[in-house]
């Protein structure tokens, strides 16, 4: 087996983001510049072929093998269930708006229930909750800006956040008319 194969089959495996490190030791490869390669040769035979999946190198030293954005409209309807509940979305979405943000501020926002978003949005790996004194203070994790193809600038995040609104707030209005 090649190690661009095995590479292959651990990104689809694993469905999410894995460390150069990570995949430096599962290929046994000498360097993650080595991982680094591969993954580059990866990501153009899927590029040559016009696959709906792409293989990209993400900031922080990771890869991920992913549907690319413009076909997830029409393969949402054959996912086995959401990443996220409408609440915990609509409280991750509030938290990437309005971020860094306190969490009293989230509670006062969203209500009481919100805490189990939380704990979910954290254990998924897309928030951190960290204390500052008696305050929590809630922030989206690069993993967040990741999955979404977002900035990991909180500024520009901010932006695309707002655009990416704004179009699917019109989408609704005319498919409502």
């Amino acid at each position: 087996m090649s190690k661009l194969a095995e590479l292959e089959a651990l990104l689809y495996a694993a469905g999410r983001p894995l460390t150069l490190t990570e995949l430096c030791e599962y290929l046994k490869l000498d360097s993650e510049g080595e991982v680094a390669d591969l993954v580059r040769r990866l990501s153009e035979e899927y590029q040559r072929s016009g696959s709906p999946l792409e293989v990209k190198l993400l900031p922080g030293g990771r890869a991920v093998l992913q549907l690319r954005a413009e076909y997830s409209r029409v393969a949402k309807g054959f996912s086995p269930k959401p990443l996220l509940t409408r609440g915990p979305l609509r409280t991750l979405s509030f938290i990437a708006l309005y971020q860094p943000i306190e969490q009293r501020r989230i509670v006062e926002a969203r209500g009481s229930h919100v805490y189990r978003h939380l704990r979910l949005l954290e254990e998924m790996g897309l928030i951190t909750r960290e204390r500052h004194g008696r305050k929590t203070i809630v922030r989206t994790t690069p993993e967040f800006a990741d999955y979404l193809g977002l900035s990991r600038d909180s500024r520009r995040m901010k932006r695309q956040l707002r655009s990416l609104f704004k179009k699917l707030e019109l989408r609704e209005l005319e498919r409502r008319r």
